[in-house]
């Protein structure tokens, strides 16, 4: 199907690259325009678009959004400003308590991977958080932030409004459309502020391979929402093959993420995606908000999705907490949860379904965790296989 798909709204073609074995290839990400879904004689396209590229591909585009542009060009030019400060006046807004969740972060490595990406990026929430923002002494950082912050979070609340109604086109029991704003109204949405340094050309005829900006990985949210990037690089998997990402210069890039794969049971499909060095000399920025829900939510199969999936339920239970804390052992980036998390029974939910992270059921054994329920799960898989 995702083949399929592929050959019908995507255009594929041949562009320079470096270092690769492959030749990299474009892809035209399906692209749904938010003024047709408020328009009654197209609203019902602009759904099934927006259903097939969430069911096959992860991805979308979309165009008429609604944010100023102008809040964009701003927070991009303070961004700008930060990040090419020296490392001093960065590292000022640097909080190792905050693991990451607030202010500067000198770099990441993506789940499943040793090395660190080649980046740096600064982190906001919501000012009513329980985890406070750090801001640096930029004057016009701090608003320019919020201001983009907001803008984005109003943008969300129609669509995810259009995401419930595609589900609610294929089913009789119909979602309240405002079945996922209201987890995250409140919720623990992120903007996070990327800067991706430039390659010499130097450095790029000593690569064997291309440069992994972001490694291969996942989002673990809701969604994720780009409002563009100064440069290409970002790259969907799709069918075992990488595409470069191409969408229109007014539109925004869209990608499902984990929590939301999980409450739909798999119907929406959170893709795999990283971004790669193409060429040499230039820096690349983007913004991204990553749309989260309160840390109660539960995240458990919808079943109105179980309905559409063939009947069975796939996914795991859980909450939004816990499964942000499973993916923050796997990152190794908090390992003092690794005991309150092992009383809240998730890895053992996980089990049940065979989606449990074997980093973290390794974690819990060697660290003396591992419940008796656990145990006898983990050998109940290994007679079954």
């Amino acid at each position: 199907m995702r083949t399929v798909l592929t050959s019908l709204l995507s255009l594929l073609f041949l562009v320079p690259g470096f270092a690769t074995e492959e030749p990299q290839l474009d892809i035209r990400i399906p692209v749904v325009d938010m003024n047709d879904f408020y328009n009654e004689d197209k609203r019902e396209e602009f759904l099934v678009t927006l259903f097939d590229a969430m069911k096959n591909v992860g991805f979308f585009a979309v165009r008429h959004t609604g944010v100023d542009s102008q809040v964009i060009r701003t927070a991009y030019a303070q961004a700008e400003q930060f990040f090419k400060q020296d490392p001093a006046f960065k590292e000022q807004s640097f909080s190792k308590e905050l693991r990451g969740q607030r202010g500067f972060v000198p770099g990441e490595r993506a789940k499943g991977n040793r090395a660190k990406d080649y980046k740096e990026f600064y982190h906001i929430g919501r000012e009513t958080s329980s985890v406070p923002n750090v801001w640096p002494e930029q004057e016009g950082f701090k608003d320019a932030l919020t201001t983009l912050y907001g803008e984005l979070e109003q943008y969300v609340i129609p669509l995810q409004q259009a995401i419930v109604a595609t589900i609610n086109q294929h089913t009789e029991a119909k979602l309240p459309l405002d079945i996922l704003n209201i987890t995250t109204k409140n919720g623990e949405s992120l903007l996070r502020a990327l800067y991706y340094p430039a390659l010499s050309e130097e450095q790029i005829q000593n690569l064997e391979q291309p440069l992994y900006w972001a490694a291969a990985h996942t989002d673990i949210d809701y969604l994720a929402i780009l409002p563009y990037a100064t440069e290409r690089g970002l790259q969907v998997e799709l069918n075992g093959q990488w595409l470069t990402v191409i969408v229109p210069e007014d539109a925004f890039i869209v990608n499902i993420g984990d929590m939301l794969e999980n409450m739909t049971n798999g119907l929406f499909v959170s893709a795999k995606h990283r971004v790669v060095a193409l060429e040499p000399n230039k820096d690349r920025f983007s913004m991204v908000l990553f749309i989260h829900p309160t840390s109660e939510t539960a995240l458990d199969p919808l079943p109105a999705c179980i309905e559409l999936t063939g009947g069975k339920q796939l996914y795991a239970p859980g909450t939004r907490q816990e499964f942000l804390w499973e993916r923050l052992l796997e990152l190794n980036i908090a390992p003092g949860l690794l005991e309150p998390y092992s009383k809240t029974g998730h890895t053992e939910r996980q089990l049940q379904y065979g989606r449990q992270s074997p980093q973290v059921v390794e974690m819990l054994i060697n660290n003396g965790l591992a419940s008796d329920e656990m145990l006898n799960l983990l050998k109940l898989q290994e007679t079954k296989s």
